[in-house]
């Protein structure tokens, strides 16, 4: 059989392929750059996920394990490794080290898909209001805290969601659905309509990444970001909230039959 001429990335291509791991080897976390006389020189190659030209012994290694592509020189079968990680990963190739990084490399073909979703979905920018007085207003004194939910969040988890994630969504409900609530209600006095628009938007881009993503985890932290981007807001903790102040009103999960 013959051999598949081996593909190298374009410069563009290894700025994805970098950026995809934040900079750091996936196996070992080291930086995959490094300075030399004031110039940043890069110390890390695009390893092939499924071998390139596999011999027998990884063939059958590998003949019941899914792969990201069948070009095994498409983008999404390569990725970022330093060097004595790339040389440990393909010498000799095992199993367990393929599945680690085909579902990194899988999550990151994920966040890809979803994060170009942002810019088809627009934020109305007066929520930057509501995240501006969660910022700078909320304290103990002005919180009521909301005795009963409407949908019980466990209505709406599934195994996805972690313990942890959900009781900071509970948390916040609790403490800050009402604020919240109350801040939307002053917010449409001043720009009519803007909580039903705002609410719609948050639930169409809630729907688009639900067909693509079955992880309430990850959908959780995707609409969080989203309404980061969207807001301009740098505060990761107010846009948490936000977002669980919409999984109680139901633009967010879905209660489950």
């Amino acid at each position: 059989m013959a051999k598949t001429a081996r593909r190298e990335p374009t410069p563009n291509e290894s700025i994805v392929l970098f950026n995809e791991v934040d900079g750091l080897c996936p196996l070992c976390n080291k930086s995959l750059m490094r300075s030399k006389n004031k110039a940043k020189v890069k110390i890390f190659e695009a390893a092939h996920i499924y071998p390139l030209n596999p011999t027998n012994e990884e063939i059958e290694l590998l003949k019941n394990e899914e792969r990201l592509t069948l070009d095994v020189n498409d983008l999404d079968n390569f990725i970022a490794l330093c060097r004595e990680c790339h040389k440990v990963f393909d010498h000799p190739r095992t199993v367990e080290e393929y599945r680690l990084l085909y579902n990194i490399k899988k999550n990151i073909i994920s966040r890809n898909m979803t994060k170009e979703k942002f810019h088809e979905y627009p934020m109305e920018y007066e929520i930057r209001e509501v995240l501006l007085k969660l910022i700078g207003e909320t304290n103990e004194t002005n919180l009521t805290k909301l005795q009963l939910e409407a949908h019980k969040l466990d209505d709406k988890a599934n195994e996805s969601l972690t313990n942890f994630t959900k009781r900071k969504i509970r948390n916040d409900i609790t403490d800050y659905y009402l604020f919240i609530k109350e801040e939307f209600k002053q917010l449409d006095k001043e720009h009519p309509k803007s909580f039903a628009k705002i609410a719609s938007q948050v639930r169409s881009f809630f729907t688009q990444i639900d067909s693509i993503e079955e992880s309430q985890e990850k959908i959780y932290e995707i609409v969080t970001e989203w309404l980061s981007k969207k807001t301009q807001n740098t505060s990761k903790t107010a846009c948490e909230i936000i977002t669980s102040f919409f999984v109680q009103n139901c633009e967010v999960f879905d209660v489950n039959s």
